[in-house]
């Protein structure tokens, strides 16, 4: 079922769709986990391999956009035409419980960056902080109800304040990067060496895969794209420019302190980062997350 003119999306809104459903709080974790399991190298392997799959999955939905205009809701609907009611039924089921837990990690999150100003958030887990959280979830669902341009909107607003603080952080990493660091980081440090590349590598594939959750952002609203090709060009758009970000994060830390020091990147604050190396700049990240 198409949807009418005032409500078809740009290309760029549905590319923001996508770079929206993948950045949340898994990529904020990213240098901590990388850090624990392996060195520059097996991190390299690791977002080769991931991202080698993930380009032909994303290659799979804009070749579905383009063959079956008619599936437009997405991955709930191919999964019913392929195999019928009760497959797409637990598709969308699925889909709609990892959205739902995406909402509170992303949440918990939230609250506790605003813990390092407000103390009554805590770490994301208050009385105060459930009950704000629960509020702004139920304010940004009566907006979305409004229409898909609403909801479009928001989603834009709300992809640009996830991503700025991510390119902030990078661009001060890339400031502070330094060569024979990252190649000392090479093979990982101190009980690292131990552990086989191949070891390094699996450890590190199970959240390479985890955030990418969200890859098929353009096809779910494919109904309403202006043009059935800018869902595909959507979905490579969007899986490029996370790629890089996901990259960039995970590898530059490595060129700016031992593995050490980088693991104790905490997953929910990254101005323990920028502390461990200057002392200084816990508002200013914790503002930007």
């Amino acid at each position: 079922m198409g949807a009418g003119n005032a409500q078809k999306l740009s290309l760029f809104a549905l590319t923001a769709m996508v770079i929206g459903s993948m950045v949340g709080a898994g990529i904020f974790s990213l240098p901590r986990t990388f850090g624990n399991a392996t060195g520059t190298l097996g991190a390299i392997l690791a977002w080769s391999i991931a991202g080698a799959g993930m380009y032909t999955l994303a290659r799979v939905f804009r070749v579905l956009a383009e063959r079956k205009p008619d599936l437009d809701a997405g991955v709930y609907a191919y999964a019913r035409a392929g195999f019928g009611h009760y497959a797409g039924f637990l598709s969308a089921f699925g889909y709609w419980l990892v959205g739902c837990i995406a909402d509170v990690s992303y949440w918990v999150l939230i609250k506790a960056t605003l813990g390092a100003f407000v103390p009554i958030f805590g770490d994301g887990n208050t009385v105060a902080a459930v009950l704000v959280s629960s509020v702004a979830l139920w304010l940004f669902h009566f907006l979305i109800l409004r229409g898909i341009r609403e909801a479009a909107a928001i989603n834009t607003v709300v992809t640009v304040a996830k991503v700025l603080p991510i390119l902030v952080f990078i661009i001060i990493l890339i400031g502070v990067f330094q060569a024979d660091v990252f190649s000392a980081n090479l093979w990982g440090g101190g009980s690292m060496s131990a552990v086989s590349l191949f070891e390094q590598v699996r450890a590190t594939m199970l959240v390479t895969v985890f955030v990418f959750i969200g890859i098929e952002g353009a096809s779910v609203y494919s109904r309403y794209a202006r043009r059935r090709s800018d869902v595909g060009t959507a979905t490579t758009a969007g899986f490029a420019s996370v790629l890089c970000l996901l990259v960039l994060v995970t590898l530059l830390p490595y060129g700016c302190w031992t593995v050490r020091i980088s693991r104790a990147c905490g997953s929910l604050r990254w101005q323990a980062c920028w502390n461990r190396s200057s002392g200084r700049g816990a508002p200013s990240s914790s503002a930007s997350v």
